[in-house]
């Protein structure tokens, strides 16, 4: 399956690919700040991580924005359901758990399913902390890095999970100005 992974990632084209990549990598970074590191290496089937496939249902063809959501959770559950062992299984659960709800918010006003708070998966909530990042870090190149984290701080505990946005600013720490 992961070929078939590679081919749908490709069809994204490299905008996409290197977002899906950055994105994978802050996820993973955010995890194992907030000390959740352990799934990483738990949801890993041979050298892939579910990090890195957010926004696999994107299409260069495609005229609804959030449509990648559903296109990508439905590429992973059909994945699901010809999984031969355990390992597989979990990566395209979890795979498709960041695809299908990645928009979802901290308060409930997302989607698709408008879940809150702990109801959505972690890897969703960190999901959409990372692309929130980069999509400031990358589409407003004009903004500092303290900037962007008052962006994201201003929506922690309405889109955002508090916790992982203070993992971020950890992450990302502002020095102060001499």
């Amino acid at each position: 399956m992961q070929i078939d992974l590679d081919t749908w990632l490709a069809s994204c084209g490299s905008e996409v690919q290197s977002h899906n990549r950055r994105t994978g990598q802050l996820i993973r970074a955010l995890l194992t700040e907030v000390g959740r590191g352990e799934l990483i290496n738990l949801w890993r089937l041979n050298q892939n991580g579910p990090c890195d496939y957010h926004d696999i249902g994107k299409r260069a063809t495609d005229t609804d924005p959030l449509r990648h959501c559903s296109r990508g959770a439905a590429l992973f559950s059909q994945a699901y359901e010809k999984a031969l062992d355990g390992r597989e299984r979990i990566f395209y659960s979890i795979a498709c758990d960041l695809c299908r709800y990645h928009h979802e918010r901290w308060d409930g006003t997302g989607g698709p399913e408008h879940l809150s708070g702990d109801d959505i998966p972690i890897i969703a909530r960190a999901g959409a902390v990372a692309d929130a990042w980069d999509y400031l870090d990358t589409q407003k190149p004009q903004l500092s890095q303290k900037e962007k984290l008052q962006c994201l701080k201003a929506y922690a505990g309405t889109w955002y999970d508090p916790e992982l946005v203070a993992a971020l600013e950890r992450l990302f720490p502002v020095q102060p100005v001499e």
